[in-house]
């Protein structure tokens, strides 16, 4: 159970990323928002992958 609720975490984070991504495109800047995004996607699957 832990596990599964540490993953739909991991989930909503690389979800977030992705919102700021769509969004970004209809933005002024669209390639700075790009970046933006990179990082919780980044961040969401280190933490779904990765084992500290």
């Amino acid at each position: 159970m832990e596990k599964m609720l540490a993953y739909l975490i991991s989930v909503g984070i690389i979800g977030f990323g992705i919102w700021i991504f769509i969004a970004g495109l209809d933005s002024s800047a669209p390639a700075l928002w790009t970046c933006v995004a990179l990082i919780p996607a980044a961040i969401g699957l280190l933490s779904a992958f990765g084992e500290c």
